[in-house]
């Protein structure tokens, strides 16, 4: 008897050390630990450093998930300009201000900057407004596609509109449907995808909407599923 309550006590013991470690664990992200975080994680920002990344209060970079925006150093001064306007975007929105980030899968990217979803105060999700205002283009990484398909239609709205670092684009007849399928593969993409380019236009087909593309007998591309994620 006294053994099976000596046993107890013992796996009591353990689990009360697991409920206190695993939220403390959760919490690390900013102070240098590996770990993931279940829910947005209140942080002020202290200045924006790039049109997509800005640095923290404690002195880490963090690097916003899915965006890339113009360099500020570029041989082209047209590129210069478009750097310097999403900086510019980036700093009236963020700078000396309390966001709320999101974590994906990966935390980190190999240089040990800090990657996530950015929420303003009033919900406004950061990067997918910085590709729907055209000051930036979108880029993917696996593992952190969560927003994918968010993120594909806010860019298409940017270059539709021809916004930002779009003005200038030429005219690009995929834009106006919704889905392009490859002939001969059978599969779909978006109107943005850069595996269009690679394809011969004779072996393009467009379509209106997935269900339509889908009724043909096409397949989405692996980026093109849409995300079963809430925007907010």
């Amino acid at each position: 008897m006294l053994n099976k309550l000596w046993t107890f006590s013992k796996d009591s013991e353990i689990l009360n050390r697991l409920f206190i470690t695993i939220p403390f664990a959760v919490m690390l992200i900013l102070t240098g630990e590996n770990s993931y975080a279940l829910d947005r994680q209140t942080v002020v920002v202290r200045e924006a450093l790039t049109g997509d990344s800005v640095r923290l209060e404690g002195g880490k970079t963090l690097k916003y998930i899915g965006v890339q925006s113009p360099p500020l150093q570029s041989i082209v001064p047209l590129v210069r300009e478009y750097g310097h306007n999403a900086l510019e975007f980036n700093k009236s929105l963020v700078e000396g201000r309390k966001v709320q980030v999101e974590w994906d899968l990966q935390i980190r990217d190999n240089s040990n900057t800090l990657l996530g979803y950015v929420f303003m105060e009033d919900g406004t999700f950061l990067n997918k407004e910085i590709l729907k205002q055209g000051h930036g283009k979108i880029r993917l990484l696996p593992p952190n596609l969560k927003y994918a398909a968010l993120f594909r239609r806010a860019e298409l709205e940017a270059r539709r509109e021809r916004k930002g670092l779009w003005k200038e684009e030429p005219k690009n007849p995929f834009i106006k449907s919704e889905y392009v399928g490859e002939k001969n593969t059978k599969i779909y993409y978006f109107p943005t995808s850069p595996e269009l380019d690679r394809i011969p236009k004779a072996n393009l087909v467009m379509f209106a909407s997935r269900v339509e593309a889908k009724a043909a007998g096409y397949r989405p591309c692996f980026t093109c599923n849409e995300s079963n994620v809430a925007e907010y």
